[in-house]
């Protein structure tokens, strides 16, 4: 199953026909829970987070990479992580249009998460949704498992609105049955304002972390400031 998946990220990358890149430069002195994944010693970490999006012929693709540099629990200051999701459209595959009322298409979706002594490989069942108001919307069930959990399920829902006045919001939420974890972003494009073509965006980001297993427990919520620029 763990060659299948790394197999399918790598034909995932050919034959794209849409594509969109940004860089997320974020800073918060809040990160005083006790989330071992995500809090600091003294609350203090910056990320420098690579996002990219495409679709391909066979389905779409998207990945991103932490940077986060901070000195958590365990003495360490300097940790990546990376997150690799390749979907495989029916609608595609089949060569079928499969859209119907609300319901834009149906996926394959497969996932690989990379961290620091952390693998976790999932894979499911995806659709993309219509929504009023919001550019995307997903909903993605997979089978989770990882090297650190018994396995378990995972439903992600993945969102961005449309700008009003130069404002949006985007995120994610992860649900499994043992933790729930929400990132949400609240920007403004000041392209318009500074008179620039290139797209660059401000404002903050919401986390909120909650795990619960075998007696185990940690939590955190944090606002960071953010800056995001589109290529």
């Amino acid at each position: 199953m763990k060659k299948l998946l790394y197999l399918l990220m790598f034909i995932s990358l050919p034959l794209f026909s849409f594509e969109s890149t940004n860089l997320q430069l974020l800073y918060s002195n809040d990160f005083k829970g006790d989330a071992f994944i995500y809090d600091t010693k003294d609350g203090k970490k910056t990320t420098l987070t690579f996002e990219h999006y495409r679709t391909w012929s066979y389905g779409d693709f998207f990945m991103f990479v932490d940077a986060m540099d901070g000195e958590k629990f365990d003495g360490t200051s300097f940790n990546v992580y990376t997150e690799l999701a390749p979907r495989f459209s029916f609608s595609k595959l089949l060569d079928k249009d499969l859209s119907s009322g609300i319901l834009k298409d149906i996926y394959i979706a497969t996932q690989l998460n990379i961290g620091d002594n952390f693998r976790a490989y999932l894979s499911g069942i995806g659709v993309d949704i219509l929504v009023p108001g919001l550019k995307v919307f997903s909903l993605n069930a997979y089978h989770k498992a990882d090297n650190l959990h018994d396995d378990t399920y995972q439903i992600t829902s993945v969102y961005e609105s449309e700008p009003i006045y130069g404002a949006y919001f985007r995120g994610f939420i992860d649900l499994t049955g043992i933790d729930i974890t929400t990132h949400n972003q609240f920007l403004f494009d000041l392209s318009s304002s500074l008179n620039i073509k290139e797209k660059i965006s401000v404002g903050v980001e919401w986390i909120y972390y909650d795990f619960n297993d075998k007696g185990s427990s940690s939590q955190t919520s944090v606002v960071q400031a953010m800056i995001k620029y589109d290529f």
